[in-house]
């Protein structure tokens, strides 16, 4: 199964961990945040709105992938992310304090919280750029590796385009470019930095793990420069002010839904046929990943905001989807890889890591969270509910983490290694 992994060059534990821990105390936060006042979040450009998104996309999203990345460039690439637990512990820290004081600026229109955020966040998401893009050239090359470098450039430029946005908030004045500036940050970060990362780890997870035929060479090979040339060109016909940029995101529009048809017809004709939870997240989160674009599609002929809002939480909701089925599979091997490598005989095995029913019932969470966040744009009180069923989902999420950390130290402490028997 892990045939073409270097999982010799694993970093430590604690290096993916600390971020997997802190991505559901961010989602807790944007739960209370919903709770507080349902109406305000889902009003376009209202403050407390803008939090909202930004602890959505950057603390549970963006936490999750990063932390993702320092697993997966090492295994993957084969070259390891040098000083991994130093690196991680600063990033980490630089990217907690960044996005609390975004959203902070944001709720309390504090104009010296945007300058720390855009200081904090900028060196996060730069440095990370910088400590693992070059690791990403010059060794092993495949899809999944091209993927991840278009991610993480895409993300320097979502970073750049975020700092300058802010600077625009911290002193009230906004320029003639605005409106180009937020489009193409939108752009950036959900398509070229979360879209094109999932896609990336879609053609190695979906084939690897549940057994599928592969994906087509000429979606491997092409996908990730048509997302790349589709944004580049889109930017400039938005800083041009020229027409019909739609036209780029039609293009774009037309490769996610090959991707997500693609993705769901393995799904179903897969040769492991075992019942897997993350399959279910994979799935459901395809479909909202079409409600999504179909939503998107709908606003760019009708104009409706309301449809725009949708799509971006069915957009939010897709990349959780896939994020909670992939940590559902990544801390449970990296707790039982770490103590196997390390010779303890009594190691756990994965299934026994985080039990079936748990990762059950938060799929099912997931499931109705997603149900009453998609309604409560029409319904708000729907909205109220979603979080509380979005509270208990991330409050399970941080209780599975936590048990499975804990798991992994008693082993160390009280097992029995093979040199001992």
């Amino acid at each position: 199964m892990y045939n073409g992994l270097s999982l010799d060059q694993a970093p430590p534990i604690s290096v993916v961990m600390r971020f997997f821990l802190t991505v559901p105390v961010f989602g807790i936060l944007l739960c209370c945040a919903l709770f507080v006042d349902p109406y305000a979040v889902i009003t376009p450009a209202h403050p407390l709105s803008l939090a909202a998104i930004h602890l959505m996309f950057l603390g549970v999203i963006t936490m999750a992938m990063i932390g993702a990345l320092f697993q997966m460039q090492s295994v993957l690439g084969g070259r390891p992310i040098p000083a991994a637990m130093g690196n991680a512990l600063l990033i980490h820290t630089f990217l907690t304090i960044g996005i609390l004081s975004l959203a902070g600026a944001f709720a309390f229109n504090a104009a010296v919280l945007f300058i720390v955020a855009s200081v904090f966040l900028g060196s996060s998401i730069l440095y990370s750029a910088n400590l693992i893009l070059p690791l990403l050239f010059g060794g092993i090359t495949h899809e999944t590796l091209r993927g991840m470098r278009l991610a993480l450039i895409a993300l320097s430029f979502t970073a750049v385009l975020g700092i300058v946005m802010a600077t625009s908030y911290a002193n009230g004045a906004f320029s003639s470019v605005h409106e180009s500036l937020r489009f193409s940050h939108y752009s950036l970060g959900l398509i070229g930095w979360i879209a094109a990362l999932i896609i990336a780890v879609a053609f190695q997870v979906i084939e690897m793990f549940y057994v599928t035929p592969p994906y087509s060479l000429w979606c491997k090979r092409n996908a990730f420069r048509i997302i790349a040339a589709s944004l580049v060109l889109k930017m400039i016909w938005l800083f041009s002010s020229l027409p019909f940029v739609w036209v780029f995101d039609l293009v774009i529009g037309a490769l996610l839904i090959g991707f997500i048809v693609s993705t769901l017809k393995r799904l179903k004709i897969r040769k492991r046929r075992v019942s897997d939870v993350s399959i279910w997240f994979w799935i459901s989160g395809m479909v909202l990943f079409f409600v999504s674009i179909s939503l998107y599609a709908a606003f760019m002929w009708s104009g409706s905001e309301v449809l725009q809002r949708v799509s971006l939480m069915a957009f939010a909701l897709f990349s959780l989807a896939i994020i909670l089925g992939m940590m559902g599979k990544i801390v449970p091997f990296l707790v039982w890889f770490h103590l196997n490598s390390a010779g303890y005989m009594d190691a756990p095995i994965m299934s026994n890591i985080i039990p079936a029913n748990r990762v059950k019932a938060l799929f099912w969470l997931f499931i109705l969270t997603a149900i009453a966040a998609l309604l409560g744009a029409f319904f708000p009180d729907l909205l109220s509910l979603s979080t509380l069923t979005g509270g208990a989902m991330f409050t399970l999420l941080l209780f599975n983490h936590a048990k499975a950390l804990t798991l992994y130290r008693y082993t160390l402490r009280h097992g029995t290694r093979f040199e001992q028997v």
